[in-house]
């Protein structure tokens, strides 16, 4: 279960920070409050720098990485950790038949269909969904009993305006988790692959053992 639990959490990304810093920033960048807000209509693929924070009780894990989104194609997540160095810790794809995580570090991967997790639906999160959700177009969680997020530090891109930052909580379980996503960089950016194609030198292994190696990276 606390696997999944992080599965959703991660799933489940969009971007905030604080309330009063989203009405500074609106300010000096002349994009407009939250009800005039429009939506990034006319920009079908982006990228930014990520930094994710993971949050559980007492205990914190920073990763950074990067978020990259085509619409109606895929979401995608790399994620990063430094020590003396950078090391690639893992690839999450959502696409709208599939889940696919790599676990970099051991050569792992595992594919599943949102039918294989069923947390999923029972917080109403479809690929449909969950893309309104990473390009910042969502409104309240279906189901805030078990997940909500917030957005903030709004930026303009293309013909609308991006979250810059989100916090996001995932309240099933006795201890909820939480993820702060901070973005840099964002921009139009279509020059990446849509889709990760796995190499023959990783091997499929379940969800639970993907997810467990890519959490305990920075313990």
């Amino acid at each position: 279960m606390k696997q999944t639990r992080l599965l959703l959490l991660v799933l489940s990304l969009p971007l905030l920070f604080g309330a009063c810093r989203s009405s500074r920033h609106a300010a000096k960048s002349g994009i407009p409050a939250a009800e005039t807000r429009s939506a990034v209509t006319t920009v079908k693929a982006m990228a930014a720098k990520m930094n994710l924070r993971l949050e559980t009780g007492s205990k914190s894990v920073d990763v950074g990485g990067s978020l990259r989104l085509k619409r109606d194609e895929v979401i995608q997540l790399n994620l990063t950790y430094t020590l003396i160095v950078t090391v690639n810790v893992g690839t999450m794809e959502i696409t709208p038949d599939y889940i696919l995580i790599l676990d970099r570090l051991n050569k792992r991967y595992c594919r599943v269909s949102y039918s294989d997790v069923p947390q999923l639906a029972k917080a109403g999160m479809d690929f449909p969904y969950l893309q309104r959700v990473f390009w910042g177009e969502a409104g309240e969680s279906p189901r805030k009993e078990l997940v909500e997020w917030a957005y903030d530090n709004w930026m303009v891109l293309g013909d609308g305006q991006f979250p810059g930052q989100t916090t996001f909580t995932v309240k099933a379980g006795s201890v909820p988790y939480r993820a702060v996503i901070s973005l840099s960089n964002i921009r139009e950016n279509d020059s990446w692959e849509t889709h990760t194609e796995v190499s023959s030198k990783y091997t499929p292994v379940p969800l639970s053992t993907v997810m467990n190696a890519l959490m305990s990276v920075a313990k």
